[in-house]
């Protein structure tokens, strides 16, 4: 399954819906997902395909208004037509622009991946320019252990249901229950004391930590915390700048960029020599993978709960098809790409074919898990218990709160 970035002009006068969870007051996670009523159309067009017959093919879409900002994602029939032959009058007045790679040539021919210097088109807003960060270093590689390389990663929070932050003994008690089953656990941000109370609690228990740099526009301030809490670099196996920033428009991608040479810098300057990197979601590394080609190695998040159109027995074939044509829009390809977040909620209401509850979280989980189950380290969980911190929407099909692996609470929570 490849993927499009598709612009309907009936979608030219919708509004542009969040159904983000409001930010945290401690930094925290947000949701990002933009949802719009489109009606389902029986099969788009594309009559620039490199094929000499009409051909049809499922594709991950992506919808986006007249500003290119994404509202939401589905699968779709896909006519390809070759650029002789004129489109059926009966198609729906849709312009199609793959992002990814073309069809597949016949069988008899070789599938050869899109050149990386292709251009976007141009229904996608163009990348904010920004002072390029310096050449990356090809040999930073991630800082992984021999335990923690065959486990899969895993996200956390250091919040109570009530908002306020977790004590060091209350964090260590969460990490007896769930970190003997995940290699590297992802943090967000710097408040409540985290790196200090997880990097205590990750050490006793065995793991590494991905650290975050939640607001881009304090980078000092939080290297700087970084350094006073951790007792040793090593643990550390990668920093990430920001969170979805681009996809929420909380942040440009010169902005992005420039906050991630900043954050590698000062990095340096304390010690840390492992990977940095931008996490953002997928709708916005494939229309701006220049993300990706600057960070020390792919970071994005791909949920598949939030295709209307796929279920939980396919999560994991979704997430594989997103990796694959990520892969085929970086300058390397041979780069390695982590999807820095990923699960299934087991509580919360239906999105189409996408069906919230535990038997269906556990398919889902193992669906993504049989996907990585060459690279469990590329591929973090979303997340080791519910967030109930965060606000339930109607607008995240109110299962923003239960994302949870296996329903867990935290015991502070109970």
């Amino acid at each position: 399954m490849r993927f499009l970035l598709a612009i309907s002009l009936a979608l030219f006068a919708l509004l542009h819906q969040s159904l983000g969870q409001p930010g945290h007051h401690h930094g925290g996670y947000r949701h990002r997902a933009n949802r719009a009523f489109v009606q389902k159309r029986d099969r788009l067009t594309i009559s620039d395909a490199p094929l000499s017959e009409a051909t049809e093919f499922p594709e991950v879409v992506v919808y986006v208004d007249q500003y290119g900002n994404p509202i939401r994602t589905a699968t779709e029939t896909v006519v390809y037509i070759p650029k002789e032959t004129p489109a059926p009058e009966t198609v729906p007045p849709v312009v199609a622009s793959p992002v990814a790679m073309p069809p597949p040539p016949p069988p008899a021919a070789e599938t050869t991946p899109e050149p990386s210097s292709k251009q976007q088109p141009s229904s996608v807003a163009p990348a904010a320019e920004s002072a390029s960060p310096p050449p990356l270093d090809s040999s930073v590689q991630p800082n992984i252990s021999s335990s923690g390389s065959s486990l899969h990663g895993v996200t956390y929070s250091p919040y109570k249901g009530n908002g306020n932050c977790k004590t060091a003994a209350e964090v260590d008690r969460d990490f007896s229950l769930f970190s003997k089953d995940y290699g590297v656990i992802r943090l967000y941000g710097v408040d409540c004391d985290q790196v200090s109370t997880v990097s205590q609690a990750a050490k006793k228990y065995g793991n590494k930590l991905f650290l975050g740099i939640y607001d881009i526009n304090n980078v000092d301030s939080a290297v700087a915390t970084m350094a006073a809490s951790l007792d040793d670099w090593s643990m550390v196996d990668t920093v990430s700048v920001g969170n979805e920033l681009v996809n929420n428009g909380g942040a440009t991608v010169g902005q992005s960029l420039a906050a991630l040479s900043k954050a590698r810098s000062c990095l340096r300057a304390v010690g840390y020599q492992g990977p940095v990197v931008v996490v953002d979601t997928f709708v916005a590394v494939l229309a701006h993978p220049e993300l990706c080609d600057q960070s020390d190695y792919c970071a994005v998040n791909v949920h598949p709960f939030f295709d209307p159109n796929t279920g939980a027995p396919e999560a994991g074939q979704f997430v594989d098809s997103i990796t694959k044509n990520i892969r085929n829009k970086l300058a390397d390809t041979n780069k390695r790409i982590v999807v820095t977040e990923t699960g299934w909620p087991w509580q919360g209401e239906p999105n189409g074919a996408a069906i919230p509850g535990l038997d269906h979280q556990s398919t889902a989980i193992s669906s993504i898990k049989e996907a990585f189950s060459s690279n469990s380290a590329d591929v973090f969980l979303f997340t080791a218990f519910n967030d109930l911190w965060k606000k339930a929407e109607a607008g995240t099909f109110m299962a923003e709160q239960f994302w949870g692996m296996g329903g867990r609470y935290s015991p502070c929570d109970q």
